[in-house]
């Protein structure tokens, strides 16, 4: 017997369009590179959908907050000094009412826009109002303060602290006067 020589490869087969050509593309390496391409891809996305700054939204809200923070003060202020000035009793009454009504509509319109900005309403005020007359001061101030606003702002947003506005207008001048 004769000893056969051991082929180290077998003869590549032939396919009707020709002989086969080798090629170092394997599908294991398009599958690699197709799981690259597809990962970057990915990334590349996630960091072009970064937070760039902040909405729209969060800055009506923020618009707000200052008027809410406001409204939130002069309820206080009014319900503190009402057992203390007996001829003002049912006047700041009135004023914390009407103060407490544009807080929980400001507050209701803040949270719709930008609910993490509502937690900043209640703040430690600084010096909290001593008189009467201080408390005018205040919403006259506030008044002002909204008019101001709504000029800058559209929509709902405007209507509400127009409407604040006018209300604490009369509050100062009929309520306080």
């Amino acid at each position: 017997m004769t000893p056969v020589p051991i082929q180290d490869q077998a003869p590549a087969p032939v396919s009707p369009r020709g002989p086969a050509t080798t090629s170092a593309m394997t599908r294991r390496t398009m599958l690699r590179g197709a799981a690259v391409v597809g990962v970057s891809a990915a990334a590349g996305w996630a960091l072009t959908a970064c937070d760039t700054g902040p909405t729209q939204r969060q800055l009506d809200a923020e618009a707000l907050l200052p008027h809410a923070q406001s409204a939130y003060r002069q309820q206080r202020a009014a319900t503190g000094l009402a057992p203390r000035n007996t001829e003002y009793t049912e006047a700041l009454k009135t004023v914390a009412d009407q103060r407490g009504a544009h807080l929980t509509a400001l507050r209701d319109e803040i949270n719709r826009l930008h609910s993490s900005t509502a937690e900043q309403i209640e703040t430690p005020a600084g010096t909290p109002v001593a008189s009467v007359e201080a408390l005018r001061r205040d919403i006259e101030s506030a008044a002002k303060n909204a008019a101001n606003s709504c000029v800058r702002l559209s929509g709902f947003d405007a209507g509400l602290l127009g409407s604040v506005s006018a209300s604490c207008q009369t509050l100062a001048k009929v309520q306080l006067a």
